[in-house]
């Protein structure tokens, strides 16, 4: 039986509606047991945990695969297959301050606010910039408005979240969607079974990147 994690976050209704359309009796389960944990229907057993969990889950071997965003990905730093990158819950990181001052300057070292501290890390080296790092577990938009940061970190996918506390988009940091990851034990020993499942869910099973 091949295992699968499942985010619970953003991309829970997609990936299960994903499981639907597959054919995959478990997919009624989640959406009549909601709060469920671990479910199963013979062939498919699911495994529902936080979205930043999903890396930790499927690298340890727990799960066979899982869905999850890139912003989870590389801010774990696992060693994951992706198999397949979706075009669903497609969302920008993105570089967020206040609006109603002007543009902090970048040009020397500043604060920033993030829930993905290391993933921060790596996008700041990437553009030459140093600033130090506050991590957070949530609600990243309170930093800039309540001055703990200058400049936050985090997903936008509508916008609303922005307009709703003063919120404006500096810079686009990261274009982020979520793929479909694989144990690379998993895959070297149930590539059938896996290969199965990636291809109810109507992709192939093209290795994406060498992670």
């Amino acid at each position: 039986m091949v295992t699968l994690a499942l985010p619970k976050g953003r991309l829970f209704e997609p990936v299960t509606a994903l499981l639907e359309q597959g054919g995959f009796a478990v997919a009624a389960a989640l959406r009549s047991n909601p709060r469920r944990l671990v479910l199963e229907d013979g062939e498919l057993r699911v495994v529902v945990v936080k979205d930043a969990d999903v890396p930790a889950y499927v690298s340890q071997g727990v799960a066979d695969g899982g869905f999850v965003g890139l912003d989870h990905i590389l801010e774990a730093g696992a060693d994951l297959l992706r198999l397949r990158r979706f075009s669903f819950g497609q969302c920008r990181m993105c570089l967020l301050a206040r609006g109603d001052r002007p543009v902090p300057s970048m040009t020397k070292p500043f604060r920033l606010a993030t829930k993905y501290p290391r993933l921060a890390q790596k996008l700041l080296r990437q553009r030459g910039l140093w600033a130090e790092v506050v991590p957070l577990a949530g609600s990243v938009e309170l930093a800039a408005t309540l001055d703990l940061a200058p400049l936050v970190l985090d997903l936008v996918e509508t916008g609303t979240t922005l307009r709703e506390n003063g919120l404006m988009i500096v810079e686009t940091w990261l274009s982020v969607a979520p793929y479909f990851v694989a144990n690379r034990g998993s895959w070297a020993t149930g590539f059938e079974a896996l290969r199965a499942v990636l291809h109810r869910l109507g992709g192939g099973h093209e290795e994406l990147s060498d992670h």
